[in-house]
C-alpha cells in the first residue's frame, strides 16, 4: 500500500519528446543490465532512487516500440543526434 506525505497526493507528470524518451530508455536500459557501467551505490541515498529509475525505465518500455525495430542502433544515434544542443558538457556538473 502507497502513503503519501502530505502535499504529494498528486501524481508528477513528465513530459518527453519521442527522442528524450529514447535517450533516457537507453540510459536507463544501460544502468539495470547487469555487467555494464552505472551510477555507484555511493550516489544514491535510498534504495527508492533505483525503485522510482526502474520504474521509469518500465514506464518507457511499454511506450516505446522503437526498442524493437532491427534499426535500433540508427534511430538511437539519429535521437541522440538531434538532442545533442542541449548539453555541451561531460558531466551532469557541467564539467
Amino acid at each position: 500500500m502507497k502513503s503519501h506525505s502530505p502535499g504529494t497526493n498528486e501524481n508528477a507528470v513528465i513530459h518527453l519528446d519521442p527522442n528524450e524518451a529514447l535517450v533516457l530508455f537507453e540510459l536507463l536500459s544501460r544502468w539495470a543490465e547487469p555487467g555494464h557501467h552505472a551510477p555507484d551505490s555511493k550516489y544514491f541515498h535510498a534504495n527508492a532512487e533505483c525503485g522510482v529509475l526502474l520504474g521509469v525505465l518500465a514506464s518507457l518500455e511499454k511506450q516505446l516500440s522503437a526498442s524493437f525495430r532491427s534499426d535500433y542502433d540508427k534511430v538511437l544515434t539519429d535521437a541522440r543526434e538531434v538532442l545533442a544542443h542541449l548539453w555541451d558538457y561531460n558531466s551532469l556538473q557541467g564539467q
